[in-house]
Order: structure tokens, then sequence, then C-alpha cells
């Protein structure tokens, strides 16, 4: 099976978006950046830190149930999408990529 939120993150990296929250199968969600990840073997894995259980979680990026982007501290989400659009729209084509107006 194909590794969606692999693909998607790789290319948001690409676009210069290379820090993600992670939606982790336990509802959670966890800030992490393209280069706290790591192949083991052929599986991207993801290498977060859990405060709360005082451990360093290897999350298997496939089992995430979805990825998106923090806007920056004091950033209204809604005023960061044009941006997030934008640097996709650079690296990938303005065809490639779209948000529905709302």
């Amino acid at each position: 099976m194909t590794d969606l939120i692999t693909q998607v993150w790789s290319a948001l990296r690409d676009a210069g978006l290379p820090e993600v929250m992670l939606y982790l199968p336990d509802g959670s969600a966890c800030r992490c950046h393209w280069n706290d990840t790591s192949l083991i073997g052929s599986i991207r894995v993801a290498i977060l830190a859990d405060q709360d259980r005082k451990i360093v979680r290897i999350m298997p990026i496939e089992e995430c149930k979805g990825i998106g982007i923090a806007s920056p501290k004091g950033t209204d989400p809604m005023g960061y999408r044009p941006l997030v659009l934008e640097k996709l729209n650079e690296c990938f084509g303005a065809k490639e990529v779209s948000v529905a107006s709302s």
C-alpha cells in the first residue's frame, strides 16, 4: 500500500514546509520536522518526544491518520493558508494544488 502521508510530507518538504503536525492513531497530534524522521528498512518513522510519558515515540508515518501545517504563533490559520498554497503552487504548479474558497 502506498504511504500517502509520507508522500504528502515529502512534497511539503520540497516546497519549503518541512515541519508538520502529525495526527496520531490515538487521537493526539505532534509537531515533527522532516529531519526528525528516519528509515527503518523501507518504513519511514517519525521520532517524537512524548512529554507526558517521558519517552521518545517511534511512529511509522504510514500509521498516522493525517498531516497538517501549524501556522506560526500569533498568525491566524485562515490568513496562513494562502502562504502555504503559494509555496505549493511555486513548487508544483498551480494546476496541481487548490484550496476551496470559503
